[in-house]
């Protein structure tokens, strides 16, 4: 699994990485990659002056299979584990739908340092919605579009069989076709631990055609709370 994950992550490096995940379906042969590095640290390390944080980072991928399928990869390194994901997604709803519906079921694997490999089971619910200029004209300065979504993810660990589940909220708006801005609240409960909740505020700049970077901060309201920092590179084509 280190092999896999270091060698798609050499791939995203080259092909300079990806997209947002939701329920609308991809075109046939239309890619999406999404890269991302995330430094966080808790607050008692920040109070007590530790500057040490901890890193992960993340590798999304999407391509269209038509007929409103498409296949998903996800795959994510911490300090201490590594998970990889394969799901197919099927959007239920028509392409000129105004809300987009989706369900999505897919197989993987985690990895704790220490621990025998996990197999995991996926199964998410999404919807979304996209949103013209003129539903926006109450926000000053003027926005050119946007989006909703929501979705939700149960895994299931079918080695220790044990389940863990998140719920997110994503509200995006674009300023422009250059500059977008984005705000996500998000719920997640993992066995033995209490339901926590972040808010990631983050800004999307289109770098050239296809391409954009992403810049954001992470909180994540826990027993004791964790602050960071991520930055993401997504690529379509």
């Amino acid at each position: 699994m280190h092999r896999l994950f270091a060698a798609l992550l050499a791939l995203a490096g080259l092909l300079a990485p990806s997209v947002q995940a939701g329920p609308w379906a991809r075109a046939p042969g239309e890619v999406f990659l999404s890269y991302s590095h995330n430094l966080a640290t808790t607050a008692d390390a920040l109070a007590a002056g530790d500057m040490r944080m901890e890193a992960f980072s993340s590798l999304y991928g999407e391509v269209g299979l038509g007929r409103r399928l498409t296949l998903g990869l996800d795959l994510g390194r911490g300090t201490y584990t590594d998970e990889a994901l394969i799901f197919l997604r099927r959007t239920l709803t028509r392409p000129d739908a105004t809300w987009q519906v989706a369900l999505d079921f897919g197989l993987g694997q985690r990895r704790v340092e220490g621990l025998d490999d996990s197999r995991l089971a996926r199964a998410g619910l999404s919807v979304g919605r996209g949103f013209g200029a003129e539903a926006l004209d109450w926000i000053p300065g003027g926005m050119a579009g946007g989006w909703i979504g929501l979705e939700a993810v149960a895994i299931r660990d079918l080695t220790r069989d044990t389940q863990r589940w998140k719920v997110e909220a994503t509200l995006g708006l674009r300023r422009s076709d250059r500059l977008s801005v984005m705000l996500q609240l998000m719920a997640e409960d993992w066995p033995g631990n209490d339901i926590s909740y972040g808010i990631n505020p983050s800004v999307v700049f289109r770098i050239r055609e296809g391409t954009s970077l992403e810049l954001g901060a992470r909180t994540s309201f826990e027993e004791n709370p964790r602050f960071g920092l991520e930055l993401g590179l997504w690529h379509q084509f």
